[in-house]
């Protein structure tokens, strides 16, 4: 990342937690509404997308607000 940060590139982390779609093979499903959903993950994008020059979000990391209890 720092390594081409005077390059005018920018790189971000997006850690999501458990997201409702097909990856790894399962299927979305109401059971599973408790897990983002993609589009909880594109908002993050977008927002990265529209900072500032001056700054730059290095980490996102984003989890569901509400887990099944284990």
């Amino acid at each position: 990342m720092q390594e081409v940060r005077h390059d005018g590139i920018k790189v971000s982390y997006i850690m999501p937690g458990s997201v409702n779609t097909r990856f790894g093979g399962d299927e979305p499903d109401d059971s599973k509404a408790w897990q983002l959903q993609p589009a909880d993950i594109a908002r993050v994008v977008l927002n990265l997308l529209q900072h500032d020059e001056r700054s730059l979000p290095s980490r996102v990391e984003i989890r569901p607000s509400q887990p099944p209890k284990k």
